[in-house]
């Protein structure tokens, strides 16, 4: 508040810019004689229906035989996956099952009688 009334008293409430005479009362008139200058007709354009036409069916031919490959794909991993555990449970165990053992033998603070002992059992 206090900064409008300094500028009323050093500026004054007397406006700098004026609109010309007559401005606002033949401005729709210029405006729209540029509209219709500047404008050029547009022309319609006919949708290029020949190449649709015949592209649907090739398209959908082609998502079918996607979706064919990748379920084929899908099948043969999956049942290759499951045919294989029978064959990974048979091989021998390995080096990493006997560290295994040993962890667990240290773990469960276990000489070599008693170990001998455990696998007697079974």
């Amino acid at each position: 508040m206090e900064e409008e009334k300094y500028l009323i008293e050093h500026v004054g409430r007397k406006q700098p810019f004026r609109v010309p005479e007559d401005y606002f009362d033949t401005l729709t008139s210029r405006v729209m004689g540029r509209i219709d200058a500047e404008t050029p007709a547009v022309e319609e354009k006919k949708p290029k229906k020949a190449k649709t036409v015949w592209m649907r069916p090739v398209l959908l031919a082609a998502a079918s035989v996607c979706a064919l490959v990748v379920s084929v794909a899908a099948y043969h991993i999956l049942s290759e996956d499951n045919a294989s555990a029978p064959v990974v449970a048979a091989v021998a165990p390995s080096q990493a099952d006997d560290d295994a053992f040993d962890e667990a033998a240290d773990y469960a603070m276990m000489d070599n009688m008693d170990i001998y002992a455990c696998l007697a059992d079974y």
